[in-house]
């Protein structure tokens, strides 16, 4: 993940030398996301847990001023957490439901064409709106630390990165999208007593379909 984000900065610089086209069509687009999240925890110490699969969906305004570049602002709805399982002992599964603002840079190639290569990153903040866990673990040997313990902030910050191919028709923009979201902010204290992870940060895969329409009529802007 961490070349993923170095790849997204380098196109990032490049966009003074791909922004030599001679014109080009402002825009602004809204429209609606539906997908799916593969989420975990990034615990340190580790711990041995699988992928929980959730909903994802919400909406999204993007404008492009310049050639090849934009802003992207998303407002998600997310179902994540992570789920536990133990050979003898049971089960464990943290649910949570989050709501989502991503502000990211979008970047596109493909001029003016009707199929587009973009990618996107920046900051987001989430507010937590649920928190709930499913336990069915019997030996308490196997308990784990945030078992039973609420989460220690509602606010959450952290950056995204992702790309998407676009499809332009008459009808609307249909894309396709995968993002990689991770979190900057510890669901619970680290260092606390009694509590030996010193970290413990949310990620999340998400998988979108997007249909946006463009509100603008094509005003060309020149550029030399």
């Amino acid at each position: 993940m961490i070349r993923f984000f170095f790849f997204l900065v380098f196109s990032w610089f490049l966009i003074p030398v791909l922004s030599a086209q001679t014109d080009f069509k402002t825009e602004i687009n809204i429209g609606v996301s539906q997908g799916i999240g593969l989420s975990r925890v990034a615990f340190y110490p580790p711990v041995d847990q699988g992928l929980l699969t959730g909903y994802t969906g919400g909406l999204l305004l993007r404008t492009i001023t310049e050639p090849h570049l934009g802003i992207q602002l998303e407002v998600n709805y997310l179902k994540r957490g992570w789920t536990e399982k133990f050979i003898a002992s049971g089960d464990y599964t943290r649910n949570q439901e989050i709501l989502t603002v991503p502000v990211m840079t979008h970047i596109y190639f493909g001029k003016q064409t009707k199929t587009r290569l973009q990618f996107v990153i920046g900051p987001y903040i989430a507010y937590l709106l649920s928190d709930s866990e499913t336990m069915t673990v019997s030996d308490t040997l196997e308990y784990k630390d945030y078992y039973g313990k609420s989460v220690a902030h509602t606010f959450e910050f952290g950056f995204s990165g992702g790309v998407a191919v676009s499809f332009r028709t008459k009808l609307g923009i249909f894309e396709l999208q995968g993002k990689y979201n991770h979190s900057l902010t510890n669901l619970f204290t680290p260092g606390a007593e009694e509590f030996i992870y010193q970290g413990c940060r949310p990620q999340t895969i998400d998988i979108t379909l997007h249909y946006l329409v463009n509100l603008t009529t094509g005003g060309k802007k020149s550029k030399r």
